[in-house]
């Protein structure tokens, strides 16, 4: 069960990559795959469980909120572009009135009879040029909210991947199933005919005992084959956050199964780069790196920038300013600002940043090989996994009509039990064999279409 769940965990469902590019030839058994018959309840299809866990999963949820984040705080940058406008306002009541000193007559006298100040304002600001701070703070706000984007389908492509691996696993589970039942059958058949042939004579007490020993062996095969499907399908409402006594059943067709015609590598690889999530938010980081690169080097350039104000000023002893104690000013004018020397911290940031600049592009281009490495070594499995099951067809056909004939054989009194428990043993050993064929071909061709990067946009 621990090699089943293991294979299992990078697997992917395959139409999204190859769509349009199915084998004609399915080469799957449908009465190894048939599904389980279950009590009655819903069925659902990979697509419809895929859709109800994007839907509700906690990643895709997260993921989104912080897409929604970025979008707000590159609106939010984006704001540097336009200028700040302020309106205030305030209201000044004199208690004791400031004085002064009267140099002629050498004493403190009152400053000003004025004991309301009414003051209004609106004042604008507008930044000219910052040495390229505004365009690449603008620019990091937009590389994060696109990183964001794609960080929200790599979590969609997860709770994909986490669905679909329970789905395939119920799918071969159930494969398994058949497999046992079939060697179960086999054998029961193979003991009622000792038991028939010790009655006549023409067996010892001894074959009726070993047969029963042998399908008393195979009884548990069955029953850890049928746990294995009920673990599968549990595993599966829990990620789809179902209650686990929900009557929710996987019901799958032979499409579903079926292998496509594999690409050449360079088409693969080629999708990698263009497609693959992880991918694409580092190619990101390596911009956003440069981005602040640059925002750390505009801190050696000079501001300029422009400002307007237009504002109300009232003074009165008593009451509210009339005609002839307010008055209204405006200004307009530049501002300079030009840094000389903050002690070498410009530089030391500048340097901060071009080292993860740096970094971040030696983080890309490895993470481009070790996807390459991803894409050919699944590549390879997927076309050996292929030819085994050619092969293996091929041996299943063989084992059925070699205990065929040794069954023929045998009631004729010709081959011994041993001879024909043999030819039992090789059939199942073919249909696992093949079973297991065709179950690591899903699994390779699971790891291409992550590795490839799968889109999810159809399940929604």
């Amino acid at each position: 069960m621990k090699k089943i769940f293991s294979l299992f965990l990078t697997l992917l469902f395959s139409a999204n990559v190859f769509a349009g590019d199915y084998s004609k030839n399915n080469p799957m058994n449908a009465k190894l795959f048939a599904e389980i018959q279950q009590k009655s309840g819903t069925k659902i299809t990979i697509k419809e469980a895929v859709k109800m866990a994007l839907k509700d999963s906690y990643q895709v949820y997260s993921a989104t909120k912080m897409k929604e984040i970025s979008d707000e705080v590159y609106n939010q940058m984006k704001s540097s572009y336009y200028p700040y406008v302020d309106f205030n306002a305030s209201y000044n009541r004199a208690i004791l009135r400031a004085k002064t000193l009267n140099p002629q007559e050498d004493k403190m006298v009152e400053a000003t009879p004025v004991n309301n100040t009414y003051t209004a304002q609106l004042q604008a600001n507008w930044v000219l040029w910052t040495g390229g701070k505004v365009k690449n703070t603008k620019e990091s706000g937009r590389l994060q909210a696109e990183s964001a984007e794609y960080k929200l389908k790599d979590a969609k492509t997860a709770v994909a991947k986490q669905v679909t691996q329970f789905c395939y696993l119920i799918i071969y589970a159930s494969a398994l199933v058949h497999v046992q039942e079939t060697y179960l059958d086999i054998a029961k058949q193979h003991l009622k005919e000792t038991k028939a042939r010790y009655k006549q004579g023409l067996s010892s007490n001894l074959d009726v005992m070993t047969q029963e020993v042998r399908v008393n062996n195979i009884v548990p095969q069955v029953l850890q084959a049928k746990k294995n499907v009920e673990l599968a399908t549990l595993h599966l409402r829990q990620i789809l956050d179902k209650d686990p006594e929900m009557p929710i059943y996987l019901t799958w067709t032979e499409d579903d199964l079926a292998l496509p015609n594999t690409k050449d590598l360079q088409q693969l690889y080629n999708m990698a780069y263009e497609q693959r999530p992880e991918l694409i938010v580092s190619k990101l980081a390596v911009d956003i790196a440069e981005t602040n690169y640059k925002l750390a080097k505009a801190d050696h350039y000079p501001n300029l920038s422009a400002y307007g104000n237009y504002g109300y000023n009232g003074y009165t002893i008593d009451g509210l300013p009339d005609g002839d104690h307010y008055y209204w000013g405006s200004n307009v004018g530049l501002q300079f600002s030009m840094p000389i020397f903050k002690g070498f911290s410009v530089s030391s940031q500048v340097k901060q940043k071009e080292i993860y600049y740096e970094n971040a592009k030696a983080s890309y281009e490895n993470l481009k090989k070790n996807i390459r490495i991803q894409v050919k070594e699944a590549w390879l499995s997927l076309e050996e996994a292929k030819k085994r099951i050619e092969s293996t067809k091929g041996v299943v056909e063989q084992a059925q009509e070699n205990l065929n004939s040794k069954m023929l054989r045998y009631r004729n009194g010709l081959i011994s039990q041993l001879e024909l428990n043999d030819a039992i043993s090789d059939l199942n050993d073919s249909n696992l064999t093949f079973v297991q064929a065709v179950y690591d071909a899903h699994v390779a061709l699971s790891n291409l279409n992550h590795a490839v990067g799968m889109e999810t946009e159809n399940y929604e």
